[in-house]
């Protein structure tokens, strides 16, 4: 029934038992980390659950019902589906936060007045439930506790902790894990990225495959070379000279203008530290940036083991430095100045 989504065996076993049954429960919660495939699981059972076929291949792919619900075609025309996500609230607009609003809930409850106009039921998706106000779950609340008749609702979610205790006791919790790392380069093949790109983006995205394919768009493999090549030219005699003749830091990392290549390059710097703790201990199957294996060995040579855990939290801490939007040049030159003392065993 799911063939095209990868991973998930279980969940996707037990959403064709449930959709079989004769008696099933009006909602479901999806949760787990963000880009492992719990909204496109949710889409695919949607489309299977108002197919009119009657075999045992669900979606069938012919029937009207599918005709008007495709997601390869961008036809979502189906009168019985209903999807929301979130939309940047009035009073956030100046934070771009986006929320599931309390009119959008609204809205819903609105349309739960009306019972299935072609399919035997109305299946309703509300992706990242968990980014509801205070209003918005009470409303929802109470659409939980009384649903319309032949109505279901799919809640995805990130964080369960989120959502409203009343809410969780109204729904069956479906947990989705991370996809591993061959599913996750497989899901990248798929989408014809090369295989050598697609094997490194799996292993740093950390089973998640939408994270993969942001890095590809936002060539995060040109901020990994930069940091490798940052990291590895510790210790530092004259960090300020170092960096001030290092024009890349002014091109791809500007003083102004926003921190999210700082954060970019950062975080990869973070991977590449923690990088080096697996190698010298040892762990070189954990290493996700597994094609600079050859060069993290010979990096990790010159560090002692405590000293690379000190360097990675002060890499931590100035990538929380940089969400925080301090000076971006201050936070270069501190985490450069602070690696340094860790290697040298100032700190």
């Amino acid at each position: 029934m799911f063939e095209r989504i990868i991973g998930h065996q279980q969940n996707k076993a037990f959403l064709e038992r449930f959709q079989n049954r004769e008696e099933r429960p009006h909602a479901l919660l999806f949760y787990g980390p963000e880009g492992i495939g719990k909204c496109l699981l949710a889409k695919e059972f949607a489309r299977a659950f108002l197919c009119h076929g009657t075999g045992e291949e669900r979606p069938c792919g012919h029937c009207e019902s599918c005709r008007l619900l495709n997601f390869a075609t961008g036809n979502f025309a189906h009168p019985d589906y209903l999807y929301f996500d979130p939309a940047t609230d009035e009073e956030q607009e100046k934070k771009k936060t986006k929320i599931i609003t309390v009119s959008q809930i609204r809205s819903l409850i609105r349309q739960a007045s009306f019972g299935p106009t072609l399919s035997g039921h109305k299946i309703c998706i509300i992706n990242e439930a968990d980014t509801m106000n205070q209003e918005a779950a009470n409303s929802l609340l109470k659409l939980l506790e009384e649903p319309p008749d032949k109505w279901f609702f799919i809640l995805i979610a990130t964080s369960v902790s989120r959502l409203l205790p009343t809410i969780l006791s109204r729904v069956i919790q479906v947990r989705f894990v991370p996809l591993t790392v061959e599913e996750t380069k497989q899901a990248l093949l798929d989408k014809e990225v090369p295989e050598a790109e697609a094997d490194l983006l799996a292993h740093l995205s950390d089973g998640s495959l939408g994270q993969a394919l942001r890095f590809r768009d936002e060539r995060i493999l040109d901020f990994r070379n930069m940091a490798l090549k940052y990291v590895a030219e510790f210790p530092l005699q004259a960090p300020m000279t170092y960096l001030l003749g290092e024009d890349y830091f002014s091109d791809m990392i500007p003083a102004s203008g926003g921190n999210e290549r700082l954060q970019q390059f950062l975080s990869m710097t973070v991977s590449l530290l923690r990088d080096l703790l697996f190698v010298k201990n040892g762990l070189p199957d954990r290493v996700f940036n597994i094609d600079a294996l050859p060069q993290l060995q010979q990096i990790a040579g010159k560090w002692e083991a405590r000293r690379l855990y000190q360097a990675t939290g002060a890499a931590q801490e100035a990538v929380a430095a940089a969400v925080r939007r301090a000076n971006a040049k201050s936070v270069l030159d501190n985490v450069t100045f602070t690696i340094n003392a860790c290697y040298e065993g100032k700190i």
